[in-house]
């Protein structure tokens, strides 16, 4: 007795590959529990040690999202338990459509995917009710796999290496760019876009898209991670100090008071147009490129200083976005240089010594308290300029 499933054959390095799909549920029955891998130890293969928190964050977009989106996984048989027929005349093409026949009893051994495929199994523990909608997508969905028949198991180890490092993810900037899925991505992506919203160019010509840091001589001013992350710490401050928490919160609040956010990121952004170190370089009397050797407003940890600072002259003090982007256009972000031996930059220098600054190199931090230290500095500008 033997399963059969549809298949496409090919090889690659000599090796028989067969991808093929299976529903989840049956996937999950017939995958052997990975081991973990030990490079010293008597086990010929095993995978790496599984990230909670990445399986947890699987399955709960297994169960909210409708539409969603799985890769391939990468499964290991012995030759004596799975075999590849290839259809009639079709032998010994690059590609060959067939069946591909898995012994009964016998299990696939997780090369690529597990925790995808332990994601399914949690959801599927977690929604074993008949007629459960989510159980029912499951059901009706597949899962694509690629099914690699070899019997030698420490090919399996680097198979996985030489996936990954063929593989290359895409930059923060265009992956949540593309993520239309969140409300905060739709907004920005919205007010990018404005006209009236001069920092952001023509067709959000300033606005870099691919990398999550402009070049050196770019004419574009921020990254779409930049903005987006400036953005929601204006509107919710930082009182989320995990990435999935940032984005939910932020998520909720343009949701729930969309026109609210959008009238405060306006005011934000066209605030940021006004100030002179950035007016210029709109204008097209200097480049991005003179702005960001010449002043801090292209380091990010200045930028979410601003937001974090603005967030509070709204929330404690009642002052407007656009009032407090006006009092702290005057702000001095010109960098000072590095300061001569025995000597050390002063709040003389730059508002942002001795919190994002280093006071002896003037080299420019970027951790999370020290932009937080700025912010509070930044804000008394706010609070004693009339």
């Amino acid at each position: 007795m033997e399963l059969q499933l549809p298949g496409i054959g090919y090889k690659q390095g000599g090796r028989l590959m067969v991808t093929t799909a299976m529903d989840p549920v049956a996937l999950v029955k017939t995958v052997a529990q990975p081991d973990p891998w030990n490079p010293v130890g008597t086990q010929p293969h095993g995978n790496r040690p599984q990230d909670k928190a990445h399986r947890k964050g699987i399955a709960e977009y297994l169960e909210n999202e409708e539409q969603f989106v799985l890769g391939a996984v990468v499964l290991y048989a012995k030759r004596t338990e799975a075999r590849f027929e290839p259809d009639q005349g079709k032998e010994g093409r690059a590609v060959m459509p067939g069946t591909l026949y898995l012994n009964y009893g016998a299990q696939f051994d997780v090369g690529d995917g597990q925790h995808r495929i332990g994601a399914y199994s949690d959801v599927i523990q977690a929604h074993g009710e008949d007629e459960d909608p989510v159980m029912n997508r499951l059901r009706t969905s597949g899962q694509p796999l690629v099914v690699v028949i070899d019997d030698n198991p420490l090919h399996r180890a680097q198979d996985f290496t030489d996936l990954q490092r063929n593989a290359k993810p895409p930059s923060a900037s265009i992956g949540l760019s593309m993520d239309r899925r969140q409300p905060i991505n739709r907004m920005m992506i919205k007010l990018v876009q404005e006209p009236e919203l001069k920092i952001f160019g023509k067709g959000a010509d300033r606005v870099e898209f691919f990398k999550d840091s402009p070049g050196k001589l770019s004419a574009k001013l921020f990254s779409f991670k930049t903005i987006r992350y400036l953005s929601g710490t204006t509107l919710i401050g930082v009182s989320q100090r995990t990435t999935k928490g940032w984005d939910k919160a932020v998520n909720d609040f343009v949701e729930t008071h969309e026109g609210d956010a959008r009238s405060k990121l306006t005011d934000l952004w066209a605030g940021f147009a006004t100030w002179p170190d950035i007016a210029p370089v709109l204008a097209g009397k200097t480049t991005a490129a003179t702005m960001r050797e010449r002043t801090y407003l292209a380091s990010s940890g200045v930028l979410y200083a601003i937001a974090y600072a603005v967030h509070g002259a709204v929330t404690e003090h009642k002052i407007p976005v656009k009032e407090a982007m006006k009092r702290l256009s005057g702000v001095n972000y010109k960098r000072p240089g590095t300061p001569k031996p025995g000597e050390q930059l002063t709040t003389q220098d730059t508002p942002f010594a001795g919190n994002l600054v280093d006071v002896d190199t003037a080299k420019v931090g970027s951790g999370r308290p020290a932009w937080e230290a700025a912010a509070e500095e930044l804000l008394k500008h706010i609070m004693t300029t009339p």
